[in-house]
């Protein structure tokens, strides 16, 4: 944590008028990984998507931008009964998933979804759900060599490096996909001022808003978010104040 960040201008957008500064900084991280890995995935107009940890940070900013910024026709996600359900709702999923007392994969084999997005690591587990020509788009477990190169500034990682990636690539998941006639790909977000313009706009207009669970009242006071972060229960984001 620190109180001030360096970074360039063209990773930066400007606030949007109708939100508090907590909100807009709850936005950049889980709202550029959110659109990148969906277009990624190849979402579009009348897409189907299914979009697993919806009351999480960033599968609750997830829905909203499938749904009303990429336009996607149907929106599948799992949350607990309760809070997590109801934000699933606000958000505007079409389809919630009870996961502590349904086998998920089970109930959705067969779904055709046109892209999965993995967001906990289980993408070896989606190659049932996603149709031929579809695609499962990873943010979680180990990362690949590719999707290190290309979020690298500083060229191909070390022979080391590159040998435990090739050792803890995720097979299952690259064969579960193939097997689907489908693709698996892991992703970094990275940093667009223009990506972080285009989601304002659509915050804005009211059409996308952040989720916030907890909101600490200053650095001295971190542990508030950061124990409610690290407990894996919180819903939407958790915040610090600087000031």
């Amino acid at each position: 944590m620190a109180e001030y960040v360096v970074c360039t201008t063209p990773e930066m957008a400007k606030k949007p008028k109708n939100i508090s500064f907590a909100e807009a900084a709850s936005i950049p991280l889980v709202g550029l990984t959110a659109l990148q890995a969906l277009r990624t995935g190849g979402v579009k107009e009348g897409s189907k998507v299914f979009i697993p940890g919806g009351a999480g940070g960033v599968g609750s900013i997830a829905i909203q931008i499938a749904k009303k910024m990429l336009k996607a026709s149907h929106v599948t996600t799992t949350a607990s009964p309760g809070a997590g359900t109801d934000i699933c709702n606000k958000v505007g999923a079409d389809r919630i998933i009870d996961y502590r007392s349904e086998d998920v994969v089970k109930v959705l084999a067969g779904e055709d979804f046109d892209m999965a997005f993995d967001t906990m690591n289980q993408a070896a587990e989606f190659g049932g759900l996603i149709k031929n020509g579809g695609k499962i788009v990873s943010i979680s477990g180990t990362p690949t060599i590719e999707a290190i190169e290309s979020a690298s500034k500083f060229g191909s990682p070390s022979l080391l490096v590159r040998a435990f990636m090739f050792m803890s690539r995720n097979r299952a998941a690259e064969k579960n996909a193939k097997k689907a006639g489908a693709t698996w790909e892991y992703i970094f977000m990275k940093p667009d001022g223009n990506d972080l313009a285009e989601i304002a706009k659509y915050v804005e207009s009211g059409d996308i808003a952040p989720i916030i669970d907890t909101e600490a009242s200053s650095l001295d006071d971190f542990a508030v978010a950061a124990d409610k972060l690290f407990s894996g229960r919180a819903k939407g984001k958790c915040v610090i104040k600087v000031a």
